[in-house]
Formats: C-alpha cells, structure tokens, sequence
C-alpha cells in the first residue's frame, strides 16, 4: 500500500550527493521514485549519480548551491523539463561549524546562517508552486541541536532553532492547499567518511567519530524521512537520545542546563 503512495513520484533531494541526503536518496528510489539529487561539488555528484543509476534507478542530477537562489531556479526547471512535476521535496543540504562564540570568525556565522537558512528557504519557494499542485511533501532535516543551544556549536544550533520557526509559519501558510510539511529532528548520526565541517577559523575540518554517543545508521535515518513522508507527519523526534533531550529541555530546563555546564566545563 506504501508503495502505491510514493509510486513514479519526483521527488528533489538537496545536499544529496553524500551522507544522509544519499541515504534519502537510495531509500527513495527504492520506492520507484524518479530521484533529483543535488550538490555542490560536480565529482561527487556525478559519483553519487553514477552509483544510483548503475542500481536502475531513475536519476537526474543538478549541481548547484541552495544557497544562491538562481541556482534554486535551475534545479526547479531541470525538474520539471525532465520530469514535468514535483511531489516530494527534501531539505536536507546544510552546513556545521565548531568553535565558541568569541573565538569564531564572523565570516564562519555568515557561512553557516546563509547555508542553513537561506539554503532551506530558497529551494523551498523555487519549488512552492509546483509542489501545490501535486499536493506534494516539503520535508526538512532538523537537529536535536534545535531545542537547545549547544556549547561551540551556537551558529549551528540557532540555524536549527530558526528552521523550526520557518517550518511552523510555512505550515500554517499552506493549510488548505493540500501540501504537506514535515520536519525531522535528527540525534547523533553515523558521518559519511568525507563529511566536513568549519572550525572557527573557517577552515574545513574532517567531521570526528563521535565515539561517546550511540551513532544512528543513516539508512535507519533514511527509513523514518520516507515513512513520515508517506505517512504525512509532521514532527518527528529521532532516536531515544533525541527524545530524551527534548522531554528534558522541554520539562526540566533548568536541570538540563546544569548538566550541560556541568559537561562543558569538564
């Protein structure tokens, strides 16, 4: 029955030539939907568009940055020349920084909010229109980062906290038109092996193995995104630990953030 609902969709996933986005996208395409992965860096994309192919999925994709809007534009039209429609949009593209706030360059900020922010926003209007008229999904990927600031990571954490804000007032926006919004808070997630983030310098960094936190798979990740997009949910918290941070900061905000300090300052 699953599959009758995601059956020859188009779906756009952005920041989808690695990681999460590729896991979203490989996890899609099992369902028989026609795939439009996104990225930045052309090798890697044309990789990951090599891979999926060489599997018999339908696949085209559109190198560009989210965050510039023409090239929003383009992967829109690029979409709908091959494919004539949009069902399924993912925001997934996004950028991680490390550093505290007095030590990082301000240069590092603009990155992060232009990135997270308006590389969330930007395809999500370029593609408003059509997916309103398929009826269509526009999913974001969240961060358990989002319920409270997190030491060293306060651009990251604020992004997160303002995509909560944008994902509410674009709900609100579209009752009635038959769009759905979705929003997924992630937790600590296995990294693709060439994920990289801004130290506060602005150099990029080869993401760490976070070994003292239990690591989701990103298919596991992968497996929630389409079920709360065939299923048409709104929020969802993934992982125990993410639940736990926020019954805590949601409940006990003050314990929280004790324990927070308590673990910082060590």
């Amino acid at each position: 029955m699953s599959n009758l609902k995601l059956d020859n969709k188009v779906a756009i996933i952005t920041g989808s030539s690695m990681g999460i986005g590729k896991a979203i996208a490989i996890a899609l395409a099992k369902k028989n939907v026609k795939v439009v992965l996104n990225g930045r860096d052309p090798e890697r994309l044309a990789s990951a568009a090599s891979e999926l192919k060489s599997a018999g999925y339908d696949i085209l994709a559109v190198q560009g940055d989210v965050g510039n809007y023409k090239d929003c534009e383009k992967l829109v039209e690029e979409t709908i020349e091959k494919y004539g429609a949009i069902n399924i949009l993912v925001n997934n593209a996004g950028l991680a920084m490390e550093g505290t706030i007095e030590n990082t360059s301000p240069e590092v900020f603009e990155k992060v909010f232009h990135t997270n922010i308006l590389g969330v926003l930007f395809p999500t209007k370029a593609a408003l229109s059509h997916l309103k008229k398929s009826k269509g999904s526009v999913v974001f990927t969240g961060s358990i980062a989002g319920f409270m600031g997190l030491p060293e990571y306060s651009a990251y954490s604020a992004t997160k906290m303002s995509l909560t804000a944008l994902v509410q007032s674009l709900k609100i926006e579209l009752a009635g038109t038959g769009v759905h919004v979705g929003i997924n808070y992630v937790g600590f997630a296995e990294n693709d092996e060439n994920k990289t983030f801004l130290n506060h310098d602005g150099k990029i960094q080869k993401m760490p193995v976070r070994k003292q936190f239990k690591r989701m798979p990103m298919q596991e990740i992968a497996r929630i995104f389409v079920n709360g997009i065939e299923h048409r949910k709104y929020k969802q918290t993934l992982s125990l630990l993410g639940k736990l941070t926020y019954i805590m900061q949601r409940f006990f905000p003050a314990l929280f953030e004790w324990a927070m300090i308590r673990k910082y300052m060590k």
